[in-house]
């Protein structure tokens, strides 16, 4: 012990006994508070950093959301593009089509009527 050696005759040995046995108990007490201190310490770091760690993967597993959002996004863009490009390419090959078969019923009709007209007998 670092404390000074006191004479038990000056003082008692019972005086020196209680003496002895408080200064130990306040530094028991003393060194118990501050490992309670230290532990606190610790325990703060580590709940604050556990809280940081979660927070950070919300926020990665936030990003990452966004990005697939995005992205099918763009796929979902480019294929009602694809699908509006292909219907409007059908509309106008029916309406080519429906021309052409028109202009081709009207002259299949015209020289039919132009044949009869002029006493020709069609032959089958």
């Amino acid at each position: 012990m670092d404390q000074k050696t006191e004479r038990t005759d000056d003082h008692g040995i019972l005086a020196v006994g209680v003496d002895s046995v408080a200064r130990a108990t306040e530094k028991t007490l003393g060194e118990y508070f501050a490992v309670l201190r230290d532990a606190r310490v610790e325990i703060t770091q580590r709940v604050t950093g556990a809280i940081d760690w979660v927070d950070g993967g919300q926020q990665g597993l936030l990003r990452l959301a966004r990005s697939i959002v995005k992205r099918l996004d763009d796929v979902a863009g480019t294929w009602t593009d694809a699908q509006e490009h292909l219907a409007l390419g059908v509309l106008r090959a029916l309406r080519t089509t429906s021309e052409g078969a028109t202009h081709f019923a009207s002259r299949t009709a015209a020289t039919l009527t132009s044949t009869r007209r002029d006493g020709a007998v069609a032959q089958a």
